[in-house]
């Protein structure tokens, strides 16, 4: 069996971080949202028939960050209520 090469090995660890961001933004639908393209381009993209480039990556990181984001905001509303209700 050969060695994949360099090349070859960054662009699965591109595809596997966009499958992972996908997974954590609530699917493929909402990454391609993030991205700018539709369900085929992003399709392409995680099947790795199509590259992954910087930008895809920069878009990605930026809608997990405000994803991110919002989920603390929310968090702290809920410490909050329950903070209120523990001392009434």
């Amino acid at each position: 069996m050969c060695a994949a090469k360099p090349a070859q090995r960054l662009d699965l660890n591109r595809m596997v971080g966009l499958e992972t961001a996908a997974t954590m933004l609530g699917g493929q639908r909402h990454l391609a949202d993030a991205l700018s393209i539709g369900d085929r381009a992003i399709r392409a993209k995680l099947a790795a028939e199509r590259g992954v480039t910087y930008s895809d990556l920069t878009l990605a990181g930026k809608a997990l960050r405000a994803r991110a984001a919002r989920l603390s905001e929310h968090a702290d509303k809920l410490d909050v209520l329950a903070e209120a209700a523990v001392h009434g």
